[in-house]
């Protein structure tokens, strides 16, 4: 059993620590800055001050002190001192204690400008109205659209725009008052095609066969044949599916085996034609001869936490097939874009036999990501 004078520390470091919001005292309260004498409008008035000061710390998915602004639902839950504000009652809401700077040492923002006497006032006369907020406003990150599953729409064929692709580009063109370009001669062509496909010139005799050729679809005929050259094409697209797979890595610099190559399984595939959708899928949920590129790299001896196996694989997959660059959101919440440290996590979770602690620049967090991809 804890003694009177124990108990009474215990309060006293639990107050001191945060554990509660000291309420406002009726001096402090005098020295506020006084509610604006005027109905409030959300969206024109409390919002860019929440744009300007606040999300960047408790919005778009992010939670500073477990403080979320992102609706009206979550401020009012508050964060870990308690209720941010009180509704009727600004004087009394911990919302504007801490803008006002009523204590020097803990003032919000805590980066960037402060809160004008104006701005504050807004606030005030804001909660005092009851803390009215527009249905249609949130300041939660917002759910991605690039992705999205869509049927693009064609443009109406016109006169010489019968490819879905030159209907699709014919509004840009007018738009800017750009004319296309005309075809190009049967030689510039198959050089072209020759090199996309298999990476190497046509053979003189090859070119002369073509360029004598009067079918007219003999252009899609070429294209075709050139595909079908399984060996010279999986050749030829190994080369770029190794750099974007990073699948060259041996020698110094970490653990021979650390890491296996599927150099054999990437040609295969590539000269067999797998449909794409399989091709992926081997990728992203291996196979034992694919397994090398989810795997990651075992570097000799320790390494920063955002170099992890789990976490390369993460930067890896999001990178490849979702043009998500995770690198900086693997150490901390992305300062160039909307990826948060979660965000790796969850993608790096997938790849871990057990759950992975969050480590913020190389400081563990205490908390365990919630496994998942980038997009559901």
């Amino acid at each position: 059993m804890k003694c009177p004078f124990t108990m009474t520390v215990l309060a006293f470091l639990w107050v001191g620590c945060g554990g509660a919001s000291a309420k406002i005292t009726p001096d402090q309260a005098k020295a506020l800055p006084p509610p604006a004498a005027r109905k409030i409008d959300f969206a024109k008035e409390i919002k860019p001050i929440f744009e300007a000061s606040c999300i960047k710390c408790h919005g778009r998915g992010r939670t500073k002190g477990d403080l979320s602004i992102e609706s009206r639902d979550t401020l009012l839950k508050g964060g870990e001192s308690g209720p941010a504000i009180v509704p009727g009652k600004s004087a009394e809401s911990h919302l504007i204690e801490l803008v006002a700077g009523l204590d020097p040492d803990s003032v919000m923002p805590q980066k960037g400008k402060r809160l004008t006497t104006e701005e504050i006032g807004v606030l005030r006369a804001w909660i005092d109205q009851g803390a009215p907020w527009d249905p249609g406003i949130s300041f939660a990150k917002p759910p991605p659209v690039n992705l999205s599953p869509r049927q693009p729409r064609l443009p109406a064929a016109r006169r010489g725009t019968a490819n879905p692709i030159d209907r699709l580009l014919q509004p840009y063109y007018e738009a800017r008052g750009v004319k296309p370009a005309k075809p190009v001669s049967d030689r510039v062509f198959a050089r072209r095609v020759y090199l996309d496909a298999i990476g190497l010139l046509p053979a003189p005799g090859e070119l002369e066969e073509f360029l004598a050729g009067t079918r007219p679809d003999k252009r899609d005929g070429l294209v075709k044949r050139l595909l079908a050259d399984n060996r010279r094409y999986a050749e030829h697209w190994l080369t770029f599916w190794n750099d974007a797979l990073r699948n060259d890595y041996h020698g110094t610099g970490y653990i021979d085996g650390g890491r296996e190559q599927i150099t054999g399984w990437l040609y295969s595939a590539l000269a067999t034609n797998m449909p794409f959708d399989e091709f992926a899928r081997e990728l992203i949920d291996p196979v034992p001869a694919s397994a090398g590129f989810s795997k990651g790299i075992v570097w000799r001896g320790v390494v920063n936490a955002s170099q992890t196996p789990q976490m390369q694989a993460a930067q890896n997959i999001s990178q490849v097939f979702m043009g998500v660059n995770l690198k900086c959101a693997s150490c901390h919440d992305s300062f160039i874009n909307d990826w948060t440290l979660a965000d790796s996590y969850g993608l790096a979770g997938i790849y871990s036999d057990q759950p992975i602690e969050m480590v913020h620049c190389d400081k563990p967090t205490g908390q365990f990501a919630i496994s998942k991809f980038t997009y559901p």
